[in-house]
């Protein structure tokens, strides 16, 4: 199965960028962390060859950092990433993007630790 394509912004995502507030904080982990090592740790999750294309690996774990980091429920966490341009900003997500619903959500932190790459991302 592919991945569908995240994170082509339009000249919407701009107009936006410019006019919202932003979060530093989130900005700065981003900039921090090497995003391309943690795509290959999580190579090969969600490869399946059936159903919709999946979110890319990278954009479903920065949603479940997110989760984590402001204590929210599945519902809430897919909430917030309808609603939340900063959430929306971390995970790569472009306004017209839809963003995974709360079953996708705990599907993929459930592949996590299935596959053990929850204690491969903390060794890294």
């Amino acid at each position: 199965m592919s991945h569908r394509r995240i994170g082509q912004l339009s000249l919407a995502d701009s107009l936006v960028a410019r006019q919202a507030s932003s979060n530093a904080v989130l900005e700065r982990i981003s900039a921090l962390t090497d995003w391309p090592a943690v795509e290959q740790v999580l190579a090969g999750l969600h490869n399946g060859r059936r159903g919709a294309p999946s979110y890319p690996p990278v954009v479903m774990l920065k949603a479940v950092l997110l989760q984590q980091w402001y204590g929210l429920s599945d519902p809430a966490l897919e909430a917030a990433l309808a609603d939340r341009l900063s959430f929306r900003r971390f995970c790569e997500l472009a306004l017209d993007d839809a963003s995974p619903e709360h079953r996708t959500i705990s599907r993929f932190r459930d592949a996590l630790r299935v596959k053990g790459v929850d204690k491969k991302l903390c060794a890294e």
